[in-house]
């Protein structure tokens, strides 16, 4: 029997790392998002119809994956982290943001932020920003 006490942050931690461990593909995430909007558009919550639609889209870790990358993506927009790929309301995001955002969530680690998991603002600011470029216009210095 192992006796190891784990803290709740390194439970955390491991958790997290598990999270960033599952490969998500961009259209994963973007097809979470369609089901998400249109279970919301039928009358359910957003945190409900997000779960719910990740659990049957998705085997179980993928699911959790999903979630917590999906909540994460929503601290950040109530936050108005995320003005410059959101409308005015803040929670639609911008057509022509669309495509870069998910590629970010998609792949951008998760992390702990003031104890909720969460994408570290800059780092994911600049993965949006890298992904809005076209390829070859990259800046070099």
């Amino acid at each position: 029997m192992n006796n190891r006490m784990i803290t709740p942050i390194a439970a955390s931690a491991e958790f997290v790392c598990r999270l960033n461990s599952i490969r998500l593909e961009e259209e994963e995430i973007a097809s979470a998002i369609r089901a998400a909007i249109e279970a919301c558009d039928s009358g359910e919550s957003y945190v409900w119809s997000s779960i719910g639609t990740a659990m049957q889209l998705f085997p179980i870790q993928k699911a959790r994956a999903v979630i917590f990358r999906l909540q994460a993506l929503v601290m950040m927009m109530e936050r108005k982290e995320l003005r410059n790929w959101t409308e005015s309301d803040g929670i639609k995001i911008i057509p022509g943001g669309q495509k870069a955002l998910i590629a970010a969530v998609a792949s951008h680690p998760l992390s702990i932020i003031d104890g909720s998991i969460s994408f570290e603002k800059e780092s994911f600011i600049k993965k949006i920003i890298e992904f809005s470029e076209p390829p070859g216009n990259q800046r070099c210095c």
